[in-house]
């Protein structure tokens, strides 16, 4: 659904397959992973957001076009307020991995479980702010999990977690933070962020090439003199 990642990556992500999504906090790579999801749910598709750090947040999802209801939610770290969060957004949709669970060990087994469950379309792995890169054995029980289900899994990350078993890796960064007023005198806000995206590693070729995007938080019409692709309600954490 965004028109130039989209013509970067030649339409969109491989099912069957990893992708990767890497960049520092605040570079917008959960931003464009929403918008896989968006997209995927839309369409009539189940989507599966396997959550290492707690940092999904049900109101910024659905702020950018996931359909809540039809995505699972499972985090390895609980909060009070995810919890209440869940229980009023999300009521038939997410579990919470016991404590001991909030290993890496533990996420790499809930993408296998969902995967062998079948019936997901997109399955998004968020790896946290701080993991390790995963292990040989690791990423390839995730690669033939993904072959056999068909769904595109999204692995999220600082940096690569999958190595030579990710199909394509986009790397993100924060180009630019966007501030605007509605009217003189009026308090600055914040609209948003300007993400570059480059394709770090493509088995399908295109290595190399790079993209500006736009994640905007509210849809109020803003010049675009940058000749930017305006996008809308897309979330702009990182």
């Amino acid at each position: 659904g965004l028109a130039p990642l989209d013509a970067l990556i030649d339409g969109g992500i491989p099912r069957g397959r990893i992708s990767e999504i890497t960049g520092r906090a605040g570079s917008g790579k959960t931003s464009i992973a929403a918008s896989f999801a968006a997209f995927a749910t839309r369409r009539g598709e189940v989507a599966a957001w396997l959550d290492a750090s707690g940092a999904f947040d049900p109101e910024s999802m659905a702020a950018a076009g996931v359909e809540l209801g039809r995505m699972l939610w499972a985090s390895m770290k609980t909060t009070t307020t995810a919890s209440r969060m869940a229980r009023a957004t999300l009521p038939y949709a997410r579990f919470a991995a016991a404590p001991l669970a909030r290993h890496q060990s533990a996420i790499v087994k809930a993408a296998e479980l969902v995967l062998e469950a079948g019936g997901f379309g997109l399955v998004v792995v968020d790896f946290g702010e701080a993991p390790r890169a995963l292990a040989h054995a690791s990423a390839l029980r995730i690669a033939r999990a993904a072959e056999r289900s068909g769904a595109a899994v999204i692995a999220i990350a600082p940096w690569r977690m999958c190595g030579t078993f990710a199909a394509l890796s986009l790397a993100a960064s924060r180009a630019e933070t966007s501030f605007s007023r509605l009217a003189p005198g009026s308090p600055v806000m914040f609209d948003g962020l300007a993400v570059d995206a480059m394709v770090a590693r493509n088995k399908m070729g295109g290595t190399g090439r790079r993209v500006r995007v736009r994640a905007l938080i509210d849809p109020v019409p803003i010049p675009n003199p940058t000749g930017l692709h305006p996008q809308v309600r897309v979330s702009a954490s990182s």
